[in-house]
């Protein structure tokens, strides 16, 4: 195989030129020992017959020598989003991982079951961005690019439930005949053929649903995703289950559930215990508030300038949702604390962890409570992505139940029983019960 001058010049920009030689004799260029991918060479500008591409007799061409290809490495296949979302529907599930971002994607039939718009833009929305700004609409169909089909408008509850069941009971002919006319705006697109709900619509049909043995139209609490190990944190990363932000979000769930059965194990009819059954409420509002917290990790920031008086630390905002913990949350359990403290004998020794139920169960709750806070430890000293405050409410509301379980034996007229040495003679210490009242 020959190849002239010029087109050796224009293989220059080609990778393995150093296994093409010239030929002094015939000024031109032939292959020695070559193995590289040919599929590179074959292209129309190396095959122009014009005048520098002259052909050579094929009695004096140059013996071809046997050519050895490399095959071109397949790039790994990426599931389609619109297979994964069908799947996800067929299985009932309400959301699903994107396979390129790693985010958790809400399914339409999360979105039926909420019954409204949220106005997010979400990718599966059934109300076809009925509550989006217009603005973001108009620049979205400028720019080509679909609105989903609107199956139902947002609120209409009783449509939302009847495509609920629907989808749990296999029907998607009837998801085929749901996109409604038009939307208030003009601008929904469920004439369009190409949305993304249109395809999930008349794939999901042509697909073989596996239905399950019972089905609701209500929200369930499994979502197999966790199946395999990972869990999802409230910035919809995903991580192990044994991840310190987990465990330190288990451990606050797990105190809320114990200052429940402490409330439930209260006799208020029976008993007088103040305003105590309804603190233990407020603690399990707060746990909920600490645990949204802990499961939205913040990124340390770093001061701007030398004049910022920030030590390069996160600054948190408290609102409810996460995003930080209310310094006065702290404040009351320590009033609360002084409250109880002022009625209660003074306390001059240990005391077994004992006495009502409500008492003893309280006592529960302050160790795991201490374990809460070990686990809160790396997240606010270390990673510095929990804010302080929580940390501080945890170590001061396992003192709270301290305080709380001998409130309650105060309250129910148990006795107390210390565990202390008589006189400095003594050589092991002994209970010793002591009335409250």
């Amino acid at each position: 195989m020959l190849l002239s001058t010029s087109l050796f010049r224009s293989l220059t920009s080609v990778r393995g030129l150093a296994l093409l030689k010239p030929s002094p004799s015939t000024k031109t260029c032939r292959f020695s020992s070559l193995a590289i991918d040919m599929s590179t060479f074959y292209d129309e500008r190396f095959f122009d017959h014009g005048r520098d591409h002259q052909e050579t007799k094929r009695s004096n061409a140059t013996p071809q020598i046997p050519i050895q290809t490399t095959a071109t490495p397949v790039p790994p296949t990426v599931p389609d989003v619109e297979d994964l979302h069908i799947q996800a529907l067929q299985q009932q599930q309400t959301s699903y991982v994107d396979p390129t971002t790693g985010f958790t994607v809400f399914t339409e039939l999360l979105h039926l079951k909420r019954g409204t718009c949220c106005g997010n833009q979400c990718r599966h929305c059934p109300y076809g961005f009925e509550n989006v700004p217009q603005k973001v609409k108009n620049s979205m169909l400028n720019s080509s690019v679909p609105l989903p089909v609107a199956k139902c408008r947002s609120g209409d509850k009783a449509r939302t439930q009847e495509l609920v069941r629907a989808i749990q009971d296999g029907n998607f002919d009837l998801f085929l005949n749901s996109s409604i006319a038009n939307l208030s705006d003009g601008n929904n697109a469920t004439t369009n053929p190409n949305s993304t709900s249109s395809k999930t619509v008349k794939a999901a049909i042509i697909m073989a649903t596996t239905p399950t043995t019972t089905t609701t139209s209500k929200n369930v609490p499994y979502t197999r995703k966790g199946d395999t190990g990972t869990s999802q944190l409230g910035t919809g990363e995903r991580r192990p289950k044994c991840d310190c932000n987990f465990e330190a979000l288990g451990t606050v769930d797990e105190l809320c559930s114990i200052v429940g059965v402490a409330h439930a194990s209260l006799s208020p009819k029976q008993y007088e215990y103040g305003p105590l059954p309804e603190r233990l409420l407020d603690v399990m509002s707060r746990l909920f508030d600490l645990g949204s917290h802990v499961a939205k990790p913040r990124i340390q920031q770093v001061a701007s300038n030398d004049n910022d008086d920030s030590d390069g630390s996160v600054t948190f905002k408290p609102n409810g949702i996460g995003d930080g913990f209310d310094a006065d949350h702290i404040d009351d359990l320590e009033s609360w604390i002084n409250e109880m403290t002022e009625e209660l004998p003074e306390l001059t020794s240990f005391i077994l962890p004992t006495g009502a139920i409500g008492a003893a169960q309280l006592h529960v709750a302050r160790t795991v409570c201490r374990r809460a806070e070990r686990r809160l430890v790396p997240l606010v000293v270390d990673e510095a992505t929990c804010d302080p405050n929580a940390l501080r409410y945890l170590n001061r509301l396992s003192d709270f139940f301290f305080v709380a379980a001998r409130w309650v034996n105060f309250c129910e007229g148990h006795e107390e029983i210390e565990y202390r040495r008589e006189t400095a003679e003594t050589k092991q210490r002994e209970r010793v019960h002591r009335s409250l009242n």
